[in-house]
């Protein structure tokens, strides 16, 4: 009997060790599923953000295409109507009768001939007309008392 007794321990301890062993291998295999289908889920969601990216990138180009565009156009259009007026007040007017500053902008648009190298954007600050005088960021900016004009002088 004791030898039944050890062959059925030893039998049901092999079918313990297999259905534990099955049991092991069917959560794995549901766990592998579960990263796989993860990973899947974060390929596609890279996927589109790349895709997402792409449609900015091409818009934030064609914007700014675009804008340079109608900046030229608008360059274009304002030397037409400078050049209009120019000519309006050439022929329109005596020369001794329009002020000096438009005939000399006048002659000086004539003769002028535009680098595009030399171009500068606008200040976005008044310079300074000598390097005595405070900046705009200065306290005294503006303000006229005695001690300043004395320091200025």
């Amino acid at each position: 009997m004791i030898e039944l007794t050890s062959v059925t321990l030893l039998i049901a301890g092999l079918l313990i060790a297999a259905v534990a062993f099955l049991g092991g291998w069917l959560l794995g295999q549901r766990g592998v599923a579960t990263n796989d289908s993860r990973e899947q889920e974060l390929e596609e969601t890279i996927s589109v953000l790349k895709h997402k990216h792409e449609q900015y990138q091409h818009s934030v180009h064609t914007h700014f295409a675009q804008t340079a565009e109608l900046v030229g156009q608008l360059t274009q259009d304002y030397r037409k109507v400078y050049e209009h007026l120019s000519e309006g007040a050439a022929t329109l007017c005596d020369q001794n009768q329009l002020p000096q500053t438009l005939v000399q902008a006048i002659e000086a648009d004539q003769n002028r001939e535009i680098d595009p190298n030399q171009t500068r954007a606008p200040l976005d600050y008044a310079p300074k007309s000598s390097p005595d005088e405070p900046g705009m960021l200065n306290e005294r900016y503006g303000l006229e008392t005695p001690a300043f004009k004395e320091q200025r002088h």
